[in-house]
């Protein structure tokens, strides 16, 4: 047996289990949901971060400058002030790597993990509370995410 067989039966296993798990978590709502998609985000932005070499110290300007050109999908950015519409292009492909790689199916709830992920995103860089809103998905039928990002109090 190679080792290359058990490393893929290894994946396919575990696979298997983030599959089940998360059409569990696609049966919940409300605030379990939002609990578990905090969660799912704070590890995703962990692993992003030092996947993609994001500086931590790096300012608001010096991070959206960044996020541009140094992420998983082309980011356009648009910033008046505090705030900011951030699309994400992704010519109707989701960018989560587990629907990506097809361990987990496409649902809207992932998208409650999508806010918190950019949320926590922009907090790294910025003394200031931020408050994400969705406005387009791909989960939601559309070509790309687009979010509304407010950063500061009102």
């Amino acid at each position: 047996m190679s080792e290359d067989w058990l490393a893929e039966a290894l994946r396919n296993f575990q696979d298997a289990i983030t599959k089940g798990t998360f059409e569990g978590i696609y049966s919940l709502d409300g605030e379990a949901l939002d609990r578990v998609m905090h969660d799912q985000a704070e590890a995703c932005v962990h692993a992003f971060v030092e996947l993609f070499g994001i500086p931590a110290d790096l300012d608001l300007d010096a991070f959206l400058e960044h996020m541009k050109y140094g992420g998983s999908s082309k980011v356009a950015i648009e910033r008046d002030g505090n705030d900011i519409l951030w699309r994400e292009e992704h010519h109707g492909e989701c960018m989560c790597p587990l629907v990506k790689r097809g361990v987990i199916r496409l649902d809207e709830k992932l998208c409650v993990c999508a806010i918190n992920w950019l949320r926590m995103l922009v907090e790294r860089h910025t003394d200031e509370p931020v408050r994400v809103e969705l406005v387009e998905s791909v989960a939601g039928g559309a070509e790309n995410c687009t979010f509304r990002v407010r950063v500061g109090d009102e």
